[in-house]
């Protein structure tokens, strides 16, 4: 995982610094949104790069597997969201950890992506797609740079703690070789100026 670390960047560590963030970025909503229309309930959902698991609170009942390499963000979750049917992993995702569970009706990667080298991007792809069901679907939101991009967007986009910031060509390039259904679309935030790509694949 290929990421800018500096005292500033490292406060992200902190939950609610994290958290506030987001929020003002708008990322909770933009992410919370897009998710709820394919995710139903019972549905098995793996989650990488599940950070301290704030989408639970906008879900249905469901089996939930989050990876994280963060180890404050998997304590708070595994303390507010200490059910059952929620698990929550401290590690990268291995394809020894993937064979112990169950078949995914959706696998997300939400603000994921842009921490990722190409390798390790595909190698994530190669793990989900093995384990998704023959009806299940990725679901991927990042940021990307696009042509007459709003310059603080564009700014913005560059200073994010992810060295692996991509056009959609990039996501194209490495997508198209494990899926041949993907929906994208590209949203142009207003305020806080901001770009965002969401992306289903379809197995």
């Amino acid at each position: 995982m290929s990421q800018k670390n500096n005292l500033f960047y490292n406060l992200l560590s902190n939950v609610h610094i994290y958290n506030f963030f987001q929020k003002i970025m708008s990322a909770t909503r933009v992410r919370e949104e897009f998710v709820k229309k394919y995710i139903k309930k019972e549905f098995n959902v793996i989650d990488i790069g599940s950070g301290p698991s704030s989408i639970l609170r906008r879900l249905p009942k469901i089996n939930y597997y989050g990876f994280d390499i963060d180890p404050f963000h998997i304590n708070y979750a595994k303390l507010k969201y200490s059910r059952k049917n929620f698990n929550f992993f401290c590690q990268k995702l291995t394809k020894k950890k993937i064979f112990k569970l169950p078949k995914f009706d959706c696998a997300l990667l939400l603000g994921i992506v842009h921490h990722l080298n190409d390798v390790e991007f595909d190698k994530i792809l190669n793990l989900i797609k093995i384990r998704l069901k023959k009806t299940g679907k990725i679901l991927i939101l990042d940021s990307v740079l696009t042509k007459k991009q709003n310059f603080i967007s564009r700014f913005l986009i560059k200073k994010d703690r992810g060295d692996n910031i991509r056009e959609l060509k990039d996501f194209k390039f490495i997508l198209n070789k494990y899926f041949k259904k993907i929906n994208y679309k590209i949203e142009h935030q207003k305020f806080i100026p901001y770009t965002w790509l969401k992306i289903v694949c379809y197995k």
